[in-house]
Order: structure tokens, then sequence, then C-alpha cells
């Protein structure tokens, strides 16, 4: 294992990310001079965290950069490796000296200046009125240890008068206007499915129906919100009880009313099974639809279908 080579290769700019971090490896492997290196691949990919693809794109780029010459071998999986020394001791691959330390040096020498706000701003809205004294805190961001320099500067009405006559006008804005609006009685409860009341009064009221066994599928929820907005919004119902309560008399009226829904009405194929209502077969857009216009309401024989309908509704 070379330090001297990891050091510099940790230092220098390679170009590439992972051909880096294969480069780091290398040189764990590698003596002094480069040479006598060999690691296998699958030791290569395991430390250094990458997958198969990525080491042989990172081989590549750094052959091609002259960071590394490759001796394939045939018979095993390890090939030997050559860490180009002199490639690493070209300047460069390193960055210029870092003058931060004496730009540090002047923001912390640097004193505390009382300026007027419109020095530092101009003509920002800054809520100042007459006679009375503003504070505003500035602070200077430090790209080098992430900390800050905090100033106070005072604006006074002397200084406002100041200005060679120029008028400043100064606005407020309402925290009111920020606020967001309440939902209404009808959206509030619209937006807000119960899933399992709605279920239990499925259960409750149509008892022939296909039990429900689970409702987590995120088409059948999706199906079940739509219907449930429909009805609140239709119906403008402003509570929950009062939806549910138009639920279980729409469940009653018009589906365990119906000899079709309740499979009473015998198939037209006698090898058919008759009809057995479910509760995804409901909530699907058009069979909701048709339940609501009333076209599975028990008809008269003779009777004209388009008579026979009652108004739409639940």
């Amino acid at each position: 294992m070379s330090h001297i080579l990891a050091f510099k290769v940790g230092k220098c700019r390679v170009g590439n990310r992972t051909a880096k971090d294969v480069l780091r490896c290398l040189a764990d492997y590698a003596d002094d001079d480069g040479g006598n290196c060999f690691p296998g691949r699958e030791t290569i990919i395991t430390e250094a965290e990458i997958n198969k693809s990525s080491f042989s794109a990172a081989i590549r780029f750094l052959e091609s950069n002259r960071f590394i010459e490759v001796r394939r071998r045939q018979k095993n999986n390890s090939n030997n490796y050559r860490i180009n020394v002199a490639r690493l001791d070209q300047k460069e691959l390193y960055g210029k000296a870092d003058n931060n330390s004496s730009t540090e040096n002047q923001l912390s020498e640097k004193p505390v200046v009382r300026k007027t706000v419109q020095q530092l701003y101009g003509k920002a809205d800054i809520g100042c009125t007459k006679n009375r004294t503003t504070v505003v805190r500035k602070t200077v961001p430090d790209s080098i240890n992430t900390q800050s320099i905090t100033q106070s500067y005072t604006y006074t009405s002397s200084e406002q008068n100041s200005d060679a006559g120029e008028e400043e006008h100064f606005a407020l804005t309402s925290p009111e206007e920020d606020t967001p609006k309440p939902q209404e009685p009808v959206t509030k409860v619209a937006n807000r499915c119960p899933i399992k009341k709605f279920i239990d009064i499925y259960h409750e009221t149509l008892p022939m129906g296909t039990p429900v066994r689970t409702w987590k599928s995120s088409k059948r929820i999706k199906s079940m919100k739509a219907r449930w907005k429909e009805l609140v919004e239709d119906e403008k119902c402003e509570s929950e009880e009062a939806a549910l309560s138009i639920l279980r008399d729409f469940f009653i009226n018009a589906i365990a009313s119906s000899n079709f829904l309740t499979g009473k009405i015998a198939p037209r194929n006698p090898n058919d099974a008759p009809f057995q209502i479910s509760l995804e077969w409901i909530l699907t857009e058009g069979n909701w639809d048709k339940i609501v216009d009333g076209h599975y309401v028990n008809r008269k024989k003779n009777t004209p279908p388009n008579n026979s309908y009652p108004p739409r509704g639940y």
C-alpha cells in the first residue's frame, strides 16, 4: 500500500467521481512507484461500492486520460495495473492556492459601520414611521467557516428628513392577505371519504351482495372517493352524518328495492346464475349513473321504459 499515492489521488482532480474512487482503490494496492498493483475486479467493485458497468467505464476513463496503464490477463479475473506517477505530479491537476484566509481576516477585522437604510438598500419597502426608530439587521454569509457577521444599522427620523427633500412612501402588507381561506363545509366533507363507514352501510343494507373482504387497491379507493364526492356535492351535505344518511337511503330505495339488482329476476339463459351485486360494481362510474337515473327500478309489464324512470336523484 502506498500512502504517498493515496494522498496524491485524494488531492488531485481526476474529472470523474467514480474513476477517482477506483484510482484511490488502486493506490491502496500499488507500490510508491505505481507498480505491483493487481487487485481483482470484484475487489475493486466491492471497495469502491460501484457496479460492473461503472467499473468498466472508470477503467476506460483512467486509461484514456493516462492515469493508469492496464495489462490484461486472460487466465484469471485480475489485471496488472500501473499508476502513472508522473501524471499525478502535474500541476494542472491541483487547484490554485486558497486565498480564503486573507478574506476571512478582512471580514473579521472589518469594523461595524452605522449606515442608513437608504444607503444600504435604496428605496426598500420597510415599515418606518416618523419619529420612530427601526433597526435592520443584515447578515453577511461567510463562505469559509459558514459563520455570519452581523451588523446593526439604525434608521432615525433625523436621517429620514436629511435625504435632500426626497419623499419616501412605505407600505405594509396586511397579514390577512397571506392567510389561506378556510374550506367550505361541503368541500371539506367531500374531500374526506369515510371508507370504513361506506363499506359498513353496504353490508347493512345489501346483505345479498358480495361481501367486501379488502379495499386497499388504489383503483377501488379512487372510485369510492369519486362517488362520495359526487354525492356530497350534489346534495350539498355540510356534515359527514348527513351524507351517510343519504347514502343509506340511496342503497335501500334505489338498490335493495330493485328486483334485478338483488338477483330476484331469473336470467334469460337457464344455465346462467342470477345477478349478484357487489360494491365494486356499484361504484363503477357508468353503473352508478344508471342507478341514480333509475334504470333498475321495478317496472310493470307493457310500460314504456322512458315513462317509468323516476327523477334523477339519490
